[in-house]
């Protein structure tokens, strides 16, 4: 009965991840198709921050893309632990797409620097990788808080300052 419950999980889970990652490319595509500028959803305007949109969208493409090679690894080798790890798997798309949209903005607005092209397609493809590497972007914005804020980078352990990194390494109980 628990393998069955498992198995209904892992299969929910992967579902979600799938339907999170296709979700990324359509928002996409009708925001650039322009579909949804005459829509609303009563007085929000479906087109409303049209670019964040975008940076979302990638960013979430990106984490989900993510997530569903480390189900895929993580399963093939029989080390999945899908009722330890499933809140992981349903948080890594949202998670990737407010840290994309947010780091872009970081970067708009010169409080980070780095070189990316003034325009609409290196931001989708930075929010994309952005999303990807959630887990070493988190590591990055710890680091810089840490430096603004308190003066010093803190220490951290491993599992607890990258979360990514405990979830390669988990293995069965």
């Amino acid at each position: 009965m628990i393998q069955l419950k498992e198995r209904i999980l892992k299969i929910l889970v992967f579902l979600y991840l799938l339907l999170m990652f296709a979700a990324g490319f359509v928002w996409m595509a009708l925001l650039q198709g322009d579909v949804l500028d005459s829509m609303s959803i009563g007085p929000v305007i479906l087109s409303l921050g049209k670019e964040y949109q975008l940076y979302g969208a990638a960013g979430t493409i990106g984490g989900t893309l993510y997530a569903l090679r480390l189900f895929y690894w993580h399963n093939i080798r029989g080390i999945l632990n899908i009722r330890k790890w499933w809140i992981w798997y349903f948080l890594r798309p949202i998670m990737s797409a407010g840290t994309a949209v947010m780091t872009v903005i970081l970067f708009q607005s010169g409080i980070l620097l780095i070189n990316i092209a003034d325009s609409l397609m290196p931001r989708i493809g930075f929010s994309f990788l952005i999303g990807y590497g959630f887990g070493k972007v988190m590591d990055k914005l710890d680091g810089l808080t840490e430096a603004l804020f308190n003066g010093t980078a803190a220490k951290q352990s491993s599992e607890t300052k990258n979360p990514d990194r405990s979830i390669e390494q988990m293995k069965q109980p």
